[in-house]
C-alpha cells in the first residue's frame, strides 16, 4: 500500500517540477495555485497538498516502559483537497477543505474528514461574517496555514492550546464570527461565539458534559502603518516587511458534569509578535489557560508555555535555516512539570511553499512530573524530513 502511495506522489513531484519550470527567483519556477473554475461572478479554485514525511529516532517506548526506543515511520503528515471560491458575486466567499491528515502513520486509523467549511460575505473591509467550520481566533503560529509553517511541526504548547475547548477537532469547529479591519489596515479584529465543550463528550477520564455555555472567542492585532502582513505567513521568502503584535482572549463557562453535577470554567489568553524584513522573519508567542473544576478530584490546573523562533533565507541558494526555543508548563499549579525543545533545522525552496523540503532536529527536555519523562529517560531525539507538493 504505502509503496504504491509514493509511486504516485512521485508522478505527482514529477509533473509539478516540469510544469511552468522557467526563469524565476525558485529553480522550478513561482508557486503555483491550483484550476479555477469561472461562471460569471462565481467560480471554484481547487488546490491538491501533499506532505509526504519521515521520522525517525525516539518515537516510541520501549516494552517496559521505561526508556525510549529508536524508530522510524514514513508517512503522509497532510493530505488536502481544498475547494474555494466566491458566490454569486465576489463579496460572498466559500471553503471546502477535506483532510485526510497522517495518512499510515504508525498507530493513526487512516480516514477523511471535513477540515473547514464556511460561508463568508465580505461586507465592507471593517466587517467581514463567517459561519461554518473553521480556526478559532487565537494563536498567531496555529492561525497560519500549514503550509506556510517555518518550522515542521508546530510547538508543543500551542498543539495543548487547539484541545482546551472541545473532545475532537475542538479548534477546528463551527462557529459564527464577525471580523475586519480599521485604521487603513492598522488594527485588526476577530470576535467569535462556538459551541465549545458539547453534551456527551467526554471531558476527564470517566466524565462526561451535560450542558455548557457557549464558547467566546476574541482577537485583535496591531501593525504599524507601511508594517501590515498581507496574509499570515512562517516564512515570506524574502518578500517584504511586517510586524503585528496579536492578543487573544477565550472563554467558556458552566460545563457541567452528567455524571455529579459538578461544573468547571475554561479560559484561554495570550500574545504574539511576529515579524519580517526581506529575507529574516522571527516571532514569538504566549499562551496560558486554566481548567478551574468545583469536583475536588479534578480542581485547578494552569497550563501555559512559551516559544521564539526565527529563520533566515539564503539569497541564491533558497535555503533557510531555522531554529525554535520552547518551554511548555504543562501545568504551573504542580512541581516539575515543564518541557522544554529545542528545534534546528533548514527549509529548501524549490517552488516557493509549492515544492519545499524540511529537516528538522528535536530535543526534548522533561521535569520528571512532566508527561513525556520514563523512569530511566528525562529526554528524547526526533529528526523529522518532510517535503511539501502544493498544486
Amino acid at each position: 500500500m504505502k509503496r504504491k502511495l509514493y509511486m504516485m506522489m512521485g508522478a505527482a513531484a514529477l509533473g509539478l517540477l516540469t510544469a511552468n519550470a522557467a526563469k524565476a527567483e525558485f529553480a522550478f519556477g513561482e508557486e503555483t495555485k491550483g484550476i479555477t473554475l469561472t461562471s460569471n461572478e462565481s467560480d471554484l479554485n481547487i488546490r491538491i497538498r501533499l506532505q509526504p514525511r519521515f521520522d525517525f529516532g525516539d518515537l516510541v517506548k520501549s516494552e517496559d516502559g521505561r526508556s525510549y526506543e529508536s524508530e522510524s515511520d514514513l508517512y503522509l503528515r497532510r493530505v488536502r483537497l481544498e475547494m474555494g471560491g466566491h458566490l454569486l458575486t465576489k463579496t460572498i466567499k466559500y471553503n471546502l477543505t477535506l483532510s485526510a491528515d497522517k495518512w499510515e502513520q504508525t498507530g493513526h486509523a487512516d480516514e477523511v474528514s471535513l477540515l473547514y467549511g464556511y460561508v463568508e460575505w465580505d461586507a465592507d473591509e471593517a466587517y467581514s461574517f463567517q459561519v461554518g467550520k473553521y480556526k478559532l481566533p487565537y494563536s498567531r503560529v496555529s492561525l497560519t496555514s500549514s503550509s506556510k509553517q517555518l518550522l515542521i511541526e508546530r510547538p508543543a504548547s500551542t498543539e495543548a492550546a487547539k484541545k482546551v475547548f472541545g473532545e475532537t477537532d475542538a479548534y477546528y469547529q463551527p462557529k459564527a464570527a464577525i471580523f475586519g479591519k480599521a485604521l487603513d489596515g492598522v488594527l485588526g479584529y476577530e470576535v467569535a461565539v462556538a459551541d465549545g465543550w458539547q453534551n456527551g463528550e467526554t471531558i476527564h477520564t470517566d466524565t462526561t458534559v451535560f450542558t455548557s455555555s457557549p464558547l467566546y472567542v476574541a482577537r485583535i492585532e496591531l501593525s504599524p502603518p507601511g508594517w501590515l502582513e498581507k496574509s499570515k505567513s512562517d516564512a515570506h521568502l524574502g518578500k517584504g516587511q511586517h510586524l503585528t503584535l496579536g492578543l487573544n482572549l477565550a472563554n467558556q463557562s458552566s460545563i457541567e458534569y452528567a455524571e455529579n453535577g459538578y461544573e468547571e470554567d475554561r479560559s484561554l489568553w495570550g500574545f504574539d509578535v511576529s515579524g519580517h524584513y526581506n529575507n529574516i522573519t522571527a516571532q514569538a508567542e504566549y499562551n496560558e489557560w486554566e481548567v478551574d473544576s468545583s469536583d475536588p478530584t479534578i480542581g485547578t490546573s494552569k497550563p501555559r508555555g512559551w516559544y521564539v523562533q526565527a529563520g533566515y533565507l539564503v539569497d541564491g541558494l533558497n535555503i533557510e535555516p531555522v531554529a525554535r526555543y520552547e518551554v511548555y508548563d504543562q501545568n504551573s499549579e504542580a512541581e516539575n512539570k515543564e518541557e522544554r525543545n529545542t528545534t534546528f533545522g533548514a527549509n529548501w525552496y524549490g517552488k516557493g511553499h509549492s515544492l519545499k523540503v524540511g529537516a528538522n532536529w528535536v530535543h526534548t527536555d522533561y521535569d520528571s512530573a512532566a508527561k513525556g519523562a520514563l523512569a530511566e529517560a528525562d529526554s528524547k531525539d526526533t529528526y523529522q524530513v518532510q517535503a511539501q507538493m502544493y498544486f
